[in-house]
């Protein structure tokens, strides 16, 4: 497997591709990040540079549509979970609660938060999405800070 550095307005970021899926990505710092020197570095691999593209693009349009092949390295459960995540519009949120209760598991909230936790696909499977039943924002593993950048890029916020 591969990575590259990509660089976004909310600090570094790392993407971990082989050659035909993308397979993480994480902000540098972020808690469940691999420690990247069991990849090889490789910019020039042709899924890295699609995932590059696509997340300068996002950054300059929040509406963007990504359109990579994805291929998480997670459990069932956690496919469940990231398929409700990637059905969350842009500029809305669901709670943990709501996630649970798509997956038909209402009593699995805690369970769905350990997933979305996880989520080895930040930004492109939008777990900033997802908040707490009350409206607060509950743990996010690049950040608080930047969970809420996110949502006001996608709200039409300026992102400094």
């Amino acid at each position: 497997m591969y990575y590259s550095e990509l660089s976004t307005p909310l600090g570094k970021m790392y993407a971990v591709a082989d050659n035909q899926y993308l397979i993480g990505l994480y902000y540098s710092g972020q808690k469940y990040c691999p420690d990247m020197s069991l990849f090889e570095s490789n910019p020039k691999n042709d899924v890295l540079q699609a995932v590059t593209h696509q997340i300068q693009a996002y950054f300059s349009n929040s509406n963007y549509h990504f359109d990579l092949p994805l291929r998480p390295q997670v459990t069932d459960f956690q496919k469940k979970v990231l398929s409700v995540l990637q059905r969350i519009p842009v500029g809305t949120t669901l709670s943990y609660q709501q996630v649970a209760d798509e997956l038909d598991q209402p009593d699995a909230t805690r369970a769905v938060a350990t997933a979305i936790a996880k989520n080895p696909l930040i930004i492109v499977i939008p777990c900033h999405r997802v908040i707490g039943q009350d409206g607060s924002l509950r743990g996010f593993a690049a950040g608080l800070d930047r969970k809420q950048q996110l949502l006001d890029l996608e709200r039409g916020v300026i992102v400094a």
